[in-house]
């Protein structure tokens, strides 16, 4: 079974037609994580419609720049979350962002939001789907001062010695369809055990003008499999377990 453990289900204007897409590749689990204040009611009634389709519910590090109110929006974005703690799988899409938000004066409310989500999968026992572009180093002191069942780094392009570090802290990495041409994914592929590897299209994302789906999870196996030269249905097979280990609750 193949499983995309990071997607904006509810970005897509013909979900039910990319869930079928997806399912004739044999993808039949799609986490769909929340972005914003206003896609996180959505993303769970999307849950609800949908069996294929399970919700993270947290709040993007961009949002310090999208959304003006963000700030006083956190204590009704918490009891959302609380609210449906039996719902989620996991708290995501989290982190922080000093790569495409390039005011400085805005990371303290990076900052605030991101310890205030760590804290909420620490209260609920869910594990995090973290977002860390140019502010890797500071995501990882971070992390160890929350007890949290499981991490997940999102579409890692750090430093190498932080995967390290990453790996020997237990944490897992998601890869994307980028994999066909992106040095720093395929280092992360290399570096990172088969145990400790998800797979994800963060569709709709756009990889050379291509929306992603969760259909292209298949061609992401299959490249992860040729460039770490394990045969594909070992590869699945491990990648499978590694997905019900860290998001348990997609597979009661």
């Amino acid at each position: 079974m193949l499983i995309d453990i990071h997607c904006h289900a509810n970005l897509y204007l013909t979900l039910q037609e990319i869930i079928k897409d997806a399912k004739n590749c044999g993808v039949l689990k799609i986490i769909a994580v929340g972005m914003s204040y206003t896609s996180l009611e959505r993303i769970v009634e999307i849950s609800e419609h949908h069996d294929a389709i399970y919700p993270a519910l947290g709040i993007h590090p961009e949002e310090v720049v999208m959304n003006k109110q963000i700030e006083s929006q956190l204590g009704s974005i918490s009891s959302l979350i609380r609210k449906n703690k039996d719902k989620i799988c996991a708290i995501g899409e989290i982190g922080l962002d000093h790569h495409f938000v390039k005011d400085k004066s805005l990371y303290p409310l990076q900052m605030k939001i991101f310890e205030q989500m760590l804290s909420l999968a620490q209260e609920l026992q869910l594990p995090v789907n973290i977002h860390t572009k140019g502010a890797e180093k500071t995501a990882f002191e971070i992390l160890p001062s929350y007890q949290i069942p499981n991490v997940n780094i999102h579409w890692y392009s750090g430093p190498g010695d932080l995967i390290k570090i990453g790996i020997d802290r237990g944490y897992y990495f998601s890869i994307t369809p980028a994999i066909t041409y992106s040095p720093a994914v395929k280092k992360v592929v290399l570096n990172v055990d088969n145990h400790h590897l998800l797979l994800e299209s963060d569709g709709p994302v756009k990889y050379y003008g291509i929306v992603g789906t969760p259909a292209m999870i298949k061609s992401v196996l299959n490249s992860v499999s040729m460039i770490k030269e394990i045969d594909i249905r070992e590869l699945e097979n491990q990648i499978e377990e590694n997905t019900r280990t860290i998001f348990p609750k997609i597979f009661f």
